[in-house]
């Protein structure tokens, strides 16, 4: 087993030192295969589940009745505390649909041009939390609160706007997707890295992207709290295995380390002489 290893690790680690080079025109090509990457996984996502409504409602409602026995608050209650403002209603409405892509499409170019060391661990983090939430849509479709309405959510694009469903967006977007909420995610992604990349005290108000996105996703009726919460799970694990275990030189090490441990002490201690 040990022999195997010790023979595929350096090959991998070629592959790794190539992504790992700080050119800028790997970087960008790695950064545009990325998002394609995702927007493909996305599309095909969509395109699988499209005829999945009535298993995405049922959903939704067994998840409504678990968070009711778990004690969690109605997301209902909390638009009912802002429903009655449409500036910040529609505000709310702007900032869910438009924040989400080129936020994280900003913040790449800036690790790419400011930052570029932190590049393959950022870039890793997001496709790990990215595809498996994929994963968990494809496996369990979700309607989103804002389409049961005889659960009291409302639809706030529809009823305030601006609604991009209206303008054909819809058939970008899939709207069986609620579970997990990769807009947390990809917020409290950024806030992540951000906060580990800098050193400025002033970083820590990076935060309040991901509460900001947090409130807009509930008060619009996007997301459950369940969605929130495994959103912000599957960010801060993409971001533990994509920077802990980036890159495999570490494992090299490690192998390394325990083979001249093993050496060391196959080697006979020479007889103290008297």
């Amino acid at each position: 087993m040990g022999q195997p290893i010790q023979t595929l690790t350096p090959k991998i680690n070629k592959v790794f030192d190539w992504i790992h080079r700080q050119s800028r025109t790997t970087t960008v090509f790695l950064n545009f295969l990325t998002f394609g990457l995702i927007w493909f996984g996305y599309s095909t996502v969509r395109r699988i589940t499209a005829d999945s409504t009535k298993i995405a409602y049922d959903n939704a409602v067994n998840l409504v009745k678990f968070q009711d026995w778990l004690g969690f608050p109605s997301e209902a209650e909390f638009q009912k505390y802002v429903i009655d403002s449409e500036l910040l209603i529609k505000v709310a409405n702007c900032f869910y649909f438009i924040m989400h892509f080129p936020t994280m499409i900003v913040f790449l170019l800036w690790v790419m041009f400011r930052k570029i060391e932190w590049m393959p661990q950022v870039r890793a983090s997001l496709c790990i939390a990215t595809f498996t939430g994929l994963i968990i849509h494809l496996a369990f479709p979700l309607m989103p609160p804002r389409l049961l309405g005889s659960y009291g959510f409302i639809d706030t694009a529809k009823v305030f706007g601006p609604d991009p469903y209206a303008l054909g967006i819809a058939k970008a977007a899939n709207e069986l997707a609620a579970m997990p909420s990769l807009h947390v995610g990809w917020a409290l992604l950024i806030a992540i890295a951000a906060i580990k990349i800098l050193k400025s005290p002033a970083r820590w108000i990076i935060l309040l992207h991901p509460i900001l996105t947090t409130i807009v996703v509930v008060i619009t009726a996007n997301h459950f709290w369940l969605d929130i919460i495994v959103g912000a799970i599957l960010a801060y694990g993409g971001w533990l295995i994509g920077v802990k275990y980036w890159p495999i030189k570490a494992f090299s090490k490690n192998q390394e380390e325990l083979n001249q441990e093993t050496v060391e002490e196959s080697v006979p201690s020479e007889p103290v002489s008297e």
